[in-house]
């Protein structure tokens, strides 16, 4: 954030196979984009595409506008050299996601808590005030042969909200007032794209492979709840953090017709009182363990998976503590094979790495790396 940290960019590193070491590389790009966030690497293509997290500051911007970028990564060396941006068509990108084989790109995009007011008349004549708020919005995308970023293919805008003002102080209480979505993410079979919007506190599922973004299915959260993040694992059942209810849930999910049935929840805190916003998720590659973390308890906990999809807390290592859950930790990354877990510890300004036992899911900590606001880590594997 730029309260705390004035630089920007994406920093490489080139990481042991056993998470024992990180080593500065010096070759990444500096400042672009500024406020970067999520990414997501498409392998054949040895393409990274980032998220530049603003809002766009009115017509003819002074600042650069918010996007999403393309980059190509060096074969040898991981080192990153620009290819092109696309504007995201919504405020605050949060997360983006690449079908290689579809020649796809999907972004959400969170917007603002804040509103404007408008002076309007009605019908009666009468002078009233009505509030406006960011769309929040799905976005899909084509990719060029050179992996580079197309234009934009279709825009889904989310409606509704929550409770108005809610409990959270995220947003003064105004957090569910419109539309957030926070994570796309593409199932196992590659057919549906999964959506989660924390004020109407509904998952999205959309049907994929075409030029429009197509709605399969809808599950309704109840109230308080907050949908955030999702996760896969090999069995093709989805985990999602919840931010408002600090719990983690598990769900069916069928294939054919993208329909996710629920199966189990659990809370995520220990005896932690205060404010707490849970935020990202990983699922071992044996999938019998999905690990969380928490923004206000600053922590990762882990929880087994029984083999009907139930959950159990199993184990917690804590994270440097934070002012305001905003400036927490809010990402962390499983290596591809589950061996090692990265974390983003942004408070202490450190990337943190853990083995995992994959027997019975505990963390042990190798070692720590200097970076300044750290916030998320994409595995690239050359």
């Amino acid at each position: 954030h730029v309260d705390k940290f004035e630089g920007g960019g994406i920093d490489v590193f080139e990481v042991a196979k056993d998470g024992s070491t990180i080593t500065p590389l010096n070759n990444g790009v500096k400042d672009m984009p500024k406020r970067a966030g999520y990414l997501d690497y498409a392998p054949k293509a040895g393409i990274l595409y980032s998220v530049d997290e603003r809002k766009t500051d009115g017509r003819g911007p002074k600042k650069p506008a918010s996007c999403v970028m393309s980059f190509k990564v060096d074969q040898k060396s991981g080192k990153l050299t620009f290819l092109n941006q696309q504007p995201t068509v919504g405020a605050m990108p949060a997360s983006v996601t690449v079908d290689e084989e579809k020649g796809l790109l999907f972004t959400s995009n969170h917007g603002f808590f804040d509103h404007v007011v408008k002076a309007v008349q009605t019908a009666e004549g009468k002078w009233v005030e009505k509030f406006e708020y960011d769309d929040s919005t799905v976005v899909q995308y084509g990719l060029e042969k050179d992996g580079s970023i197309g234009e934009v293919q279709d825009v889904f805008v989310c409606t509704g909200y929550g409770t108005d003002p809610n409990d959270s102080p995220q947003g003064g209480g105004h957090a569910q007032a419109s539309p957030h979505t926070h994570i796309v993410v593409i199932d196992p079979s590659g057919k549906f794209l999964v959506v989660c919007e924390k004020a109407s506190e509904k998952v999205y599922v959309f049907r994929i492979g075409g030029p429009r973004l197509a709605i399969a299915s809808v599950y309704q959260c109840p109230p308080g709840t907050g949908p955030r993040h999702c996760a896969f694992d090999h069995k093709g059942r989805m985990f999602m953090t919840c931010e408002f209810s600090s719990e983690l849930w598990s769900f069916d999910f069928d294939s054919d017709s993208g329909v996710l049935s629920f199966i189990d929840k659990q809370s995520t805190l220990s005896d932690f009182k205060g404010r707490n916003e849970t935020a990202t998720l990983q699922v071992l590659p044996n999938g019998k363990f999905v690990y969380m973390n928490n923004r206000g308890q600053d922590d990762v906990v882990w929880f087994s998976i029984s083999d009907g999809g139930q959950l159990k807390k199993a184990g917690r290592v804590e994270l440097s503590k934070s002012d305001d859950p905003k400036d927490a930790t809010r990402c962390m990354t499983l290596s591809p094979d589950g061996g090692f877990l990265l974390v983003p510890d942004r408070p202490a300004d450190v990337i943190r790495s853990y083995a995992v036992n994959p027997d019975d899911g505990s963390l042990k900590a190798l070692t720590e790396v200097p970076v300044e606001n750290p916030v998320f880590i994409e595995f690239v594997e050359l």
